[in-house]
This record gives C-alpha cells, sequence and structure tokens, in this order.
C-alpha cells in the first residue's frame, strides 16, 4: 500500500481506458530512448472551464497540491481539498493518463504519443520532456529499419501508462508495447530501460510503484509482473497468480507486502514480496483500475462502472458499492486531511472515508 509519495495510490492504465474513450533478468547497458519532441505537434491544451467535470484519469497528492490529468492535455491542480481547481498551461492536446509529484512545486505527467511533461511551478506551467508520436514511414524508410527497430514500431504514439519517482531526480514510466524509461537527472534526459525487463513479447506495462524506493514492482498485462530489489537496476520476473491483465498495484506497509489488481475484479495479495500470492475474494466483476490505502487496515479499490470496494482489515476481505451514475472511476487519492478524491469519465469526486 504505497504510503510514501503517492499517499498510498496506484493506478493502472490500459485498453481499459481507451476502450470506454471509442526469470531474473541480467544487467543491461543503458540504452538512451529516442527522444523526439521536437516532432510533436504544436497544439496546446485549450483552458475550459469544465476541465474538472470532463474525464480525468489520475490523481496525484503531495501536501497541499493536488493535481489531476486527462483528456485533451487537461492538467488541473488544487489547494483546498479539490473544492477548486486552475488549469495549468500544457504544451499539448494529447490525453494524459497519469500524474506524479514529488513534493508541491515539482511534477511529471504522461500519455499518448509517449509524452512525458514536467512542472517546476505546481502546475501552472508545464514543458515537453520527452516523447515518441507516431510517425508514416515509406516503403523505403520501412526496407532500411533493423529488426529491432521495426519490432518497435508499434510504440510510435502509443501512450504511458504509469509514473513513479523516487525523489527529485531518480524516476520510471511503464507503458504499452513493454516500455519502461528511466530517468537519473529528473527528466532531462530519460533511459530505454525496456531490456531489462523479460518482456520478449512486448506486453503493455500498466503500472508501477514502491513503498520504500528501493524493491519495484510493475504489473501489466498477460499476469505480467516484475520486482527490482535494487532500485530498477536489474529486475526477476515474479509468479503469476493470473493470467488475465493487471491495471494496478499496492505496496506496503510492511516489508514484502503487495497488491495487485485488474481485469474483472481480480485481487491478489503477496506478504512475501511477490514469490508467493493468495486470491482475495473480488465483490465484483468490474475490472479495478485504482487503490489508496488510507492506513494499514483501510483500503479503498476503484474501477469501471462506478465500483468502489472496501476493507477494513488491511485487504483480508472487501466489500463492495456502486456510485448512482455508474461511471468508471479511474485514479483515486488521498487528500493531506484524509478525504478521498476520485477521478474518471465524470470528472473530480469527492468523498470522506466515512461516507463510504
Amino acid at each position: 500500500m504505497q504510503y510514501p509519495n503517492k499517499t498510498g495510490t496506484s493506478k493502472g492504465r490500459s485498453a481499459v481506458l481507451a476502450g470506454f474513450l471509442v526469470a531474473a533478468f541480467c544487467f543491461s547497458p543503458i540504452v538512451e530512448s529516442s527522444n523526439r519532441k521536437d516532432e510533436l505537434p504544436a497544439r496546446p491544451a485549450i483552458m475550459s472551464a469544465k476541465a474538472a467535470k470532463a474525464l480525468l484519469t489520475d490523481v496525484s497528492v503531495a501536501g497541499n497540491k493536488i493535481a489531476v490529468v486527462g483528456e485533451r492535455g487537461h492538467i488541473l491542480t488544487s489547494t483546498d481539498e479539490g473544492r477548486t481547481w486552475v488549469q495549468g498551461k500544457v504544451p499539448v492536446q494529447v490525453l494524459l493518463t497519469g500524474v506524479f509529484f514529488v513534493n508541491e512545486q515539482l511534477g511529471w505527467a504522461i500519455g499518448h504519443e509517449a509524452v512525458i511533461l514536467h512542472t517546476r511551478d505546481g502546475g501552472s506551467n508545464w514543458e515537453v520532456q520527452y516523447a515518441n508520436p507516431y510517425k508514416e514511414l515509406t516503403d523505403e524508410q520501412m526496407d532500411a529499419l533493423s529488426e529491432e527497430e521495426f519490432n518497435q514500431l508499434p510504440r510510435l504514439g502509443s501512450p504511458l501508462l504509469d509514473v513513479w519517482f523516487k525523489d527529485e531526480k531518480e524516476g520510471f514510466v511503464v507503458g504499452a508495447y513493454g516500455m519502461l524509461l528511466y530517468t537519473r537527472d529528473g527528466g532531462a534526459n530519460w533511459e530505454d530501460w525496456s531490456a531489462r525487463l523479460d518482456n520478449l513479447d512486448n506486453w503493455h506495462l500498466n503500472a508501477i510503484g514502491s513503498a520504500d524506493g528501493k524493491t519495484i514492482y510493475v504489473a501489466g498485462e498477460k499476469g505480467l509482473l516484475f520486482r527490482s530489489e535494487d532500485a530498477g537496476s536489474t529486475w526477476s520476473t515474479l509468479p503469476s497468480p493470473y493470467e488475465g491483465s493487471f491495471f494496478g498495484l499496492l505496496t506496503g506497509p510492511q516489508p514484502g507486502q503487495v497488491m495487485v489488481f485488474g481485469l474483472q475484479g481480480n485481487l491478489f495479495a503477496s506478504a512475501e514480496a511477490g514469490e508467493n500470492w493468495q486470491e482475495i475474494k473480488s465483490p465484483t466483476e468490474n475490472s479495478l483500475m485504482a487503490g489508496v490505502a488510507l492506513d494499514a487496515q483501510n483500503l479503498v479499490l476503484v474501477g469501471n462502472s462506478g465500483t468502489i470496494l472496501i476493507s477494513k482489515d488491511g485487504g483480508k476481505s472487501f466489500s463492495a458499492q456502486t456510485t448512482k451514475d455508474r461511471q468508471a472511476i479511474v485514479g483515486i487519492g488521498k487528500t493531506s486531511s484524509g478525504k478521498l478524491l476520485m477521478v474518471g469519465q465524470g470528472g473530480v469526486k469527492l468523498a470522506t472515508p466515512a461516507s463510504l
């Protein structure tokens, strides 16, 4: 239950989101990621008074700063528990899928076209750090590609799906077709670490998280689960209890504790750092997309069709409820005062744990 940084939150982004919109691996050398941000069309997000009620996909809380992201390049911030919102100036209009703030000033947002955005002023202004936009290739260009370049063609224009930072300098981003990017300098440069994972079929990676900054987990489609015990330098493939897609994960509070969840409400927990898993009886068949740990005993998971799952025993069991509008909820965070802030198809929804 990811206590540091993301205030215990976790989330997953994948084809489910797009749908309602229309073995240890040895150390490999550093590979500089192909950054084509200069080819990204200059199309700033349009300021909209309705942005807080439009589709939003993720939330990050750092101190009194709350940030949410969503469609058309919308990024909004709040400093009053989500009662009012200010839209940031964003240089792109792509669907954004994830956001992470390490403090009230420094944050990153990710999305389609493999875009990575960065703010230094608390979300008022954003700049593009990285992008890999879609590109049409001629027959001659296709013929000139190496096998490795050809296999990476699906990544052109594909979305990044989750972001996690250890501190102001070190961070990771995961995404479609097996993308794993790493920065050691706050995003000034991004390295392609995808080959460090045993993922030869390039299955989508939907979620990444850590409780202590050293042991990091990645979850993806086809039941893929990875763990690094050295802050991301090397990765092991974990035994998976499920062959479907995982969309989110929670880590902690105790060492070795991790929970994964995803397609059709499937939910599993491990107390042994993912070496063994226990299936948790799920009261829903709706896909679970995000979760937050309120404390060691109280957890909340959210998902499609307005699904909200609540645990009061540290994740051993869950009860379910459904929002009246049944709109998908794909992100959740806990504010500094302990309130819940959920985002999804209906924009921002505020709640208190006692009201659930």
